[in-house]
């Protein structure tokens, strides 16, 4: 299927019809593909929602924001009898902070055993005697001591697991978060985030106090620079299609330019200090020879007053050797990738006319991050209740209530986790065949005026036939990034036990992972062009991509290389506007501390947004790409007229017959049509 020859143009063939059927681009008349992986991605959801059964069954999540006392019950709230365990099933409600005996205990229960108990309010002195402790319940309703412990017999206790607090427990506390913490603790951290600041402080008075009133105070023009960068993305995704080719050729040309300078820099420089130190050294010479002649001129003029030697200058020699190949390299490169990088720049006009065409595929990436945020907001709220999930077990020690993972849970919580990978990549897979369809169709459409709804007839041929096929890609990139995780969990857990060999074999085996899942990401989006265009299965539509990829590397080497960097332009640009629009705003309209601070922040979300709209652009790209390959594939140019434009017809080898037999095509067309007209 390659569509490349040696001479870098596209070679042409005759493709003999089949069936006297001719191709006109992505076909109507298709089945359902790869309908296994969809009823396996429905039972799936199937049995999440059994998982989200089991959740809402052994959890809650108030557990992680209220806290659990060392009897089962949740503050702040009513809660169930736990069999055999005495100060269970209590009403807590009112009672929003939990207090431990051990205040370490809160980070590592395994390791310190401490009575935690619901109270509403946080001791705020030092309590030493009994008569206080009383008197600090009569004041706050708070009952530090077991609930079943009657006040009249509070007493001060000896250990964390005593059934009245400690004197080291009954010292002054704060609330933070639901968690009654020892002052002496936020004091410490207070000092810790003191030195901090005191750091930061030798930049600026008060540097972090400044910045987090800045941000309370500019977060609307934020917002407002936000929406201009909507548009400004708008715009640069128009000027993308008329100004790439500027971006593009002063990059190579810079480059270009850019390798001779530093080649002529290196052998200037060795040039330079191999005549200074010639000089040196014949200088050297005379003044010997007239030093044994008895002659007393003075010579110290001719000093160069360097300290220049012949490593140095040998030095400089194998620097300018180097860089000389390199740049020979790099020229060469440029010169057999010239007629690529004028594809390149060719496609990212063509792209430009579709999405003009169809402006509304902008909105796209809109609609998958709201349907992204409500599926991730309700399945993380699921996995929640998965977290907190356990069961009561009881301590024949202390008589506390623990609640244990087992097993079961446990793989249904990782369970779920992959459950939300796979939903995530279904949703931009999704994003990826409805673009891809679009664009197909508007490539393989002869009369661009008769287009009628290819967005929408992208989206019904995606429900009716494809679902299946974007499950199985989407299988494929969430399996990978579960066994990442899954990698990532190991080295959490041998975290400072494993040796250095392991921890290194590890990270490698992370970075390959990383590698071989971007490489896949690039290979299911191409697979989905294909299935977009032939209706095929996902397996096939790979194959196809993947043949037409390596028959042409050389040029999606220069697409996703050339490509990428005007692309990655376009979101600087966009940020570099609403950064020029804010400051110019901030400086004379506003008064705050640092101006940096709002523009850092509208920054960034700008280039979120110019990278949602350059994305559809970037797909558009790769889309319009794989039609021309396959344009060449089916089309002869003159027996079978190619669809793509004289633009792109300039890359291949038969392109003025091509040209010629199009327009020929297309005043006959004309001809017929008047006719059928005064008919």
């Amino acid at each position: 299927m390659g569509c490349c020859n040696n001479t870098g143009t596209l070679r042409t063939i005759k493709v003999e019809p089949a069936e006297g059927v001719e191709f006109e681009g992505p076909i109507a008349k298709r089945s359902c593909t790869d309908v296994i992986f969809l009823l396996i991605f429905m039972a799936f959801l199937g049995g999440m929602g059994y998982v989200a059964v089991g959740g809402f069954q052994y959890g809650n999540p108030w557990k992680l924001f209220w806290g659990v006392d060392s009897w089962g019950n949740v503050c702040n709230q009513k809660n169930e009898k736990i069999l055999n365990v005495t100060n269970s099933g209590l009403d807590r409600t009112g009672m929003s902070n939990i207090y431990y005996y051990n205040f370490l205990a809160s980070t590592k229960p395994s390791l310190f055993k401490s009575t935690a108990t619901c109270v509403s309010k946080c001791p705020d002195t030092i309590i030493l005697t009994q008569s206080k402790l009383v008197d600090f319940y009569n004041r706050t309703d708070s009952k530090l001591c077991h609930p079943d412990v009657a006040v009249e017999n509070y007493f001060i206790g000896s250990s964390a697991t005593d059934r009245c607090p400690p004197s080291a427990a009954l010292i002054e506390h704060e609330s933070i978060l639901n968690r009654c913490i020892p002052k002496s603790a936020i004091d410490a951290g207070v000092a810790l985030v003191s030195s901090a600041s005191t750091v930061l402080n030798q930049i600026d008075d008060n540097l972090f106090n400044k910045i987090v009133a800045d941000v309370k105070s500019t977060w609307k023009v934020v917002l407002y620079l936000s929406a201009i960068a909507f548009g400004v993305g708008l715009v640069i995704v128009v000027l993308m299609r008329f100004f790439a080719g500027i971006i593009i050729w002063t990059l190579v040309i810079g480059s270009a330019l850019a390798s001779l300078a530093g080649t002529a820099f290196c052998w200037y420089t060795w040039w330079n200090y191999n005549s200074k130190l010639n000089d040196k050294t014949s200088n050297s010479t005379a003044s010997s020879i007239m030093n044994n002649t008895a002659a007393s001129v003075d010579m110290s003029f001719l000093d160069l007053g360097e300290d220049i030697n012949q490593e140095t200058v040998d030095r400089w020699l194998y620097i300018a050797i180097g860089v000389s190949c390199v740049s020979f390299i790099i020229l060469l490169i440029l010169l057999i990738m010239r007629k690529r990088i004028a594809l390149v720049v060719q496609l990212f006009k063509e792209a430009g006319k579709a999405i003009g065409k169809m402006p509304l595929i902008l909105l796209q990436p809109i609609w998958t991050l709201l349907i992204q945020l409500i599926a991730i907001g309700g399945l993380v709220f699921i996995f929640l209740y998965l977290e907190t999930a356990g069961h009561p077990t009881v301590d024949s020690e202390t008589g506390y209530v623990h609640f244990k993972v087992d097993d079961v849970l446990f793989y249904m919580k990782w369970y779920h986790i992959f459950g939300i990978l796979w939903v995530i990549q279904f949703i931009i897979a999704c994003q990826q065949m409805t673009i891809a369809g679009a664009i197909a169709t508007w490539y393989f459409t002869r009369d661009k005026s008769k287009l009628g709804f290819p967005i929408a007839s992208s989206i019904w041929r995606l429900v009716r036939y494809h679902l299946g096929t974007v499950a199985f890609g989407s299988l494929i990139i969430a399996l990978v990034q579960l066994v990442r995780l899954i990698l990532g969990y190991i080295q959490k857990k041998l975290s400072g036990r494993a040796n250095k060999i392991v921890e290194f074999i590890l990270k490698c085996v992370q970075c390959c992972l990383w590698c071989f899942e971007k490489f896949l990401k690039f290979i299911n989006r191409n697979a989905y062009i294909e299935v977009a265009i032939y209706g095929c299965n996902f397996c096939q539509g790979a194959k196809k991509a993947f043949v037409l990829i390596t028959s042409n590397v050389l040029r999606v080497a220069a697409i996703n290389s050339v490509g990428d960097f005007c692309l990655f332009m376009g979101k600087c640009g966009t940020v570099a506007v609403v950064v020029v629009i804010g400051l110019e705003f901030f400086t004379k309209e506003m008064i705050v501390h640092y101006v940096w601070v709002p523009l850092l922040l509208a920054g960034i979300v700008s280039y979120f947004i110019a990278h949602c709209f350059l994305s559809v652009y970037e797909m558009a790209i790769d889309t319009v790409f794989l039609c021309f390959c396959e344009d060449c594939e089916k089309n002869d140019g003159v027996q079978k007229p190619y669809f793509m434009s004289k633009g792109l017809m300039s890359y291949v080898e038969n392109s003025r017959e091509a040209q010629t037999a199009g327009s020929s095509t297309g005043s006959s067309s004309k001809t017929s049509k008047k006719i059928s007209e005064k008919a």
